[in-house]
């Protein structure tokens, strides 16, 4: 079987307050996230798909009528940090149980919903974040690249002495749920000036297309089985020209040759179907 994961990392303002970039207007960037969130899910529901959003505890406190909408139609919801905090900048391991934590209780507050997927802001693993997890009772992650058609078990860290040697911790109880920069829509789309250099993004999504299409095309010709995560933020693939890429791509799998060995899923479905393959 082949696994299709949409997933949606709902970021709204948190990134922008946690880069202390508090412009009004890259604040308004952080509200068309909630347009963006309704396009989507308007589109799931036409075509039936189930999808995870990974959502920042701030963001679940300031568009708390748009998380409820998420679970109201049955996706899966999963922690984010609290304010889009990359845990490699963070000050020491204590700071970082504390903010995850910190985004897991505030979902469980507001909605009664104990997220047990995480996903790094930035995909900024701390040494720690791992065996962090796993002690808040976390089932998967999905910020680490090691394999891209594969879930696995990471180890709990990777150290580098002072020697250049590296050295991996044993592997952790968590499943790893691969993800690429290349499947991102972020780096592609979105054009931001940063107070240090400028990100270009603005390409054309026809070429996303080609990328992203001929992604899924290897993995179908190559392995028996597998899964395929699209990494998507909602102020970014909710533009107009980019949800019709969204659908085209929808398409382009729901009516690939391989449709019948394939099925579009949410990350803890996917976990429930490999967590005994991978003991």
């Amino acid at each position: 079987m082949y696994f299709v994961c949409l997933t949606f990392d709902f970021d709204a303002y948190s990134p922008w307050i946690y880069r202390k970039m508090h412009d009004y207007s890259n604040l308004s960037r952080g509200e068309f996230a909630d347009v963006g969130v309704k396009r989507i899910i308007d589109l799931l529901k036409k075509e039936s798909i189930p999808a995870t959003f990974f959502i920042p505890g701030h963001t679940a406190e300031h568009f708390q009528e748009t998380v409820s909408l998420i679970i109201d139609e049955g996706h899966e919801i999963a922690n984010h940090g609290y304010m889009h905090e990359p845990p490699n900048e963070l000050k020491s391991r204590e700071e970082e149980f504390i903010i995850i934590k910190k985004g897991i209780e505030t979902i469980q507050r507001l909605f009664n919903v104990r997220t047990v997927g995480y996903r790094s802001p930035s995909w900024n693993l701390s040494k720690n974040t791992i065996e962090i997890l796993e002690n808040l009772g976390f089932i998967y992650d999905s910020s680490l690249m090691s394999n891209d058609y594969l879930p696995y078990r990471p180890p709990k860290y990777i150290i580098i002495d002072n020697e250049g040697r590296v050295n991996k911790g044993p592997k952790s109880n968590i499943i790893e749920l691969p993800v690429s920069w290349s499947l991102d829509d972020y780096p592609h789309f979105e054009y931001v000036r940063y107070p240090n250099f400028i990100q270009q993004g603005l390409r054309s999504v026809s070429e996303v297309f080609e990328n992203w299409s001929l992604d899924f095309e290897y993995l179908v010709r190559n392995l028996k089985e597998g899964i395929f995560v699209i990494t998507m933020h909602p102020e970014v693939i909710g533009r107009g020209h980019r949800m019709i890429l969204l659908q085209k791509l929808i398409n382009f799998i729901k009516f690939h040759e391989k449709r019948k060995e394939t099925e579009f899923s949410s990350m803890i479905d996917v976990v429930n179907h490999y967590r005994d393959k991978l003991l």
